[in-house]
């Protein structure tokens, strides 16, 4: 089999599955197979697919016609220009959760912050990175995230400055004295009832708990809302992220 038609094959199977861009993502699972950048992949068609690989790539196509996350069968999320270790049991990072980072660069200047359902890290990780010295207390009640978020801030040498938790409820959090310079959270802010009625991907695939923000959506902003005065040194920051129900979760705020 050449590069050419092992491209055929995957496009062929995902466009069957209705999925958008199949050569785009075709290329994509080909090029982490084999490890060849995708410019080189376009540039020469004409090379072989090596055959040994070939039950990886059918096994690959397969997951994502069944329509997995294309991330978990990669392994890798891109978020704010770095490469993130992912996959099943973390929510796949999302490009709007950039923002948050960027909102972050405004108020914190170093310190200690934390984040709450940390998920794969990708929060963490990049507020640390972009700022030489912070320390960070990462939590998340899903102890299969937090294995994520352990592989990120290793590959990232940021072990020594993250103590990562496992935690379910605020309370719980060892908070030092005399408090955070900065909370930042994206907790799980869709109603229960609308979790059946999401992508495939998500529904089916990642973490509930990463998902359900209860019966309307703000449960977890409740909580955190509720909590972080007494965890925030005085001029802290409370940054949170929020869906189209950013003007309720400002009024809850208030």
């Amino acid at each position: 089999m050449y590069l050419r038609e092992a491209r055929k094959l995957a496009s062929d199977r995902l466009r069957e599955a209705g999925i958008d861009r199949p050569w785009f993502e075709a290329d994509l699972l080909i090029c982490s197979i084999i490890g060849m950048e995708r410019t080189l992949l376009l540039a020469h068609p004409e090379r072989p697919f090596p055959e040994h690989l070939i039950p990886e790539l059918k096994a690959a196509i397969e997951r994502r016609a069944a329509r997995e996350p294309l991330q978990y069968i990669t392994g890798v999320c891109e978020f704010m220009g770095r490469a993130f270790r992912v996959g099943p049991g973390c929510l796949v990072p999302r490009p709007e959760t950039e923002l948050l980072v960027a909102e972050s660069r405004k108020y914190f200047k170093g310190g200690l912050f934390l984040d709450w359902g940390t998920g794969s890290g990708c929060i963490a990780t990049s507020i640390l990175l972009d700022n030489p010295g912070s320390r960070c207390v990462a939590v998340d009640k899903n102890p299969v995230a937090l294995t994520w978020a352990w592989r990120n801030l290793r590959e990232k040498d940021l072990l020594g400055r993250c103590l990562l938790c496992h935690c379910s409820s605020l309370e719980r959090i060892p908070v030092p004295s005399p408090g955070f310079e900065m909370i930042v959270s994206n907790p799980p802010y869709i109603p229960s009832a609308q979790i059946p009625e999401l992508m495939p991907e998500v529904e089916r695939y990642e973490p509930r708990s990463a998902l359900d923000g209860g019966e309307d959506g703000f449960d977890h902003y409740r909580s955190i809302v509720g909590w972080a005065p007494s965890a925030l040194v005085p001029g802290g920051v409370l940054i949170l992220e929020a869906g189209s129900c950013f003007e309720e979760v400002s009024v809850l705020i208030q």
